[in-house]
């Protein structure tokens, strides 16, 4: 229970409750590692052609979280959530008449990664800075993790439906119907009483006025913050781990002799696991700290990936088991971790701004990963170099907690 249930704290709770919500729909993107493999199929791309795609996915959702964060200070939440599910539902109607791969860069690459960005992490956590304030701020690292296991929820979810709308009717099909579940909620989420809903964040615009423009002054101050860059690191570096293996995951354990009913069941799987590992990362940090959480999850995230490498040459259902159940434990951990420090070390009037600027780590690190082992995998017919750099760059990001001192000691 995050809060004592009181009249005045039920607010709180919804709005975690709808922030929950929101983030689970934010990984509908993620379900491009299911229409991988049709989509190959049927154009017969090469890997790196299909990586680029969830390489730019993971791009334009790094590159415009410092945007998205900049629009939730200055207009608040709902238009930014509307905005999301309106492009989103965008990206995948058009992505089904997709004839050139220039198409899915477009919808499925560069209008879902924007899309991710603003019904996910960076809006939700504004909203909760706002609400878990004051003799609620200790509750904060708990809300915002609820929040976050949001995302591994929505790979629970989204990633079997879309393996089996495919199965069923085909990929397009497929991407038609994402697009309509998305459209028909965006009327929903825009109706909502967002008056109550917001009504910390009204209360501050209304006693401090914010005009709508950029404050680049305050950017220009957050960057050259050695602190901001080692969260920036952290996040970067976190994402090549996690993305130079997970967009090729599924195609990877089909290629080791698994069925793709059991590759999507352990990719949702992980999935599973992280939904219960970021709940209870909050809790953690608030009787551990951060550094000894960090580490204990990167050493779980290398053990996974080491597992999984494995199953090239012993392709074994207990061994993907015992892969998996590390990795997924830890996948998405690292992030209610920094959004608790963006929400500590930084002002709320500029929480969404530097929550967004961080971010693009995420972004950029999915982008590079995703990108760079696609290429790998083309040049070497394999995927130990992927692994090798996922695991190189998992070790780097626990480094940066034991030699920044806001890490350390956050």
């Amino acid at each position: 229970m995050l809060v004592p249930i009181k009249a005045t704290y039920r607010s709180a709770l919804i709005v975690v409750a709808l922030t929950f919500f929101l983030n689970l729909m934010s990984r509908l993107g993620d379900t491009f590692a299911v229409f991988l493999l049709p989509i190959e199929s049927e154009f017969n791309w090469n890997r790196a052609t299909l990586s680029t795609i969830y390489g730019l996915y993971m791009g334009a959702h790094g590159v415009s979280g410092i945007l998205v964060g900049w629009l939730v200070d200055r207009v608040g939440p709902r238009p930014v959530y509307a905005l999301g599910l309106l492009l989103y539902s965008a990206a995948f109607f058009l992505a089904q008449f997709a004839t050139a791969p220039w198409h899915l860069f477009l919808t499925t690459g560069v209008l879902a990664g924007v899309a991710m960005t603003s019904i996910g992490m960076t809006t939700a956590t504004v909203l909760l800075a706002a609400w878990y304030s004051g003799e609620l701020e200790r509750f904060r690292p708990m809300a915002i993790s609820v929040t976050y296991a949001g995302l591994g929820a929505g790979v629970i979810l989204w990633v079997p439906i879309a393996h089996l709308l495919i199965e069923h009717s085909g990929w397009r099909t497929a991407y038609g119907w994402l697009g309509v579940a998305t459209l028909s909620l965006t009327g929903v989420v825009y109706a909502l009483p967002w008056d109550r809903l917001a009504r910390p964040l009204l209360e501050r615009r209304e006693n401090k006025h914010t005009p709508i423009r950029l404050d680049r002054k305050a950017l220009l101050i957050i960057v050259g913050q050695s602190t901001f860059w080692a969260l920036f690191g952290v996040l970067f570096l976190t994402a090549i781990a996690i993305y130079a293996i997970s967009p090729q995951l599924v195609a990877y354990l089909v290629a080791s002799g698994f069925g793709k009913t059991i590759a999507t069941m352990a990719y949702s799987v992980t999935g599973m696991m992280a939904l219960l590992g970021i709940a209870t990362t909050g809790w953690l940090v608030s009787r551990f700290g951060s550094r000894r959480v960090a580490t204990v999850s990167y050493a779980m995230t290398i053990v996974g990936l080491l597992g999984l490498s494995l199953l090239m040459h012993s392709p074994h259902l207990i061994l993907l088991c015992a892969a998996i159940l590390p990795l997924g434990l830890s996948q998405g951990s690292r992030g209610p971790i920094v959004s608790t420090l963006v929400s500590r070390l930084y002002p709320a009037t500029s929480l969404g701004l530097v929550h967004g600027a961080v971010t693009m780590g995420v972004g950029l690190g999915g982008m590079v990963g995703a990108s760079l082992s696609g290429l790998l995998v083309d040049l070497t017919g394999g995927y130990s170099a992927s692994f090798a750099i996922a695991v190189m760059a998992g070790g780097l990001a626990c480094s940066l907690f034991w030699w920044v001192k806001d890490l350390r000691t956050g």
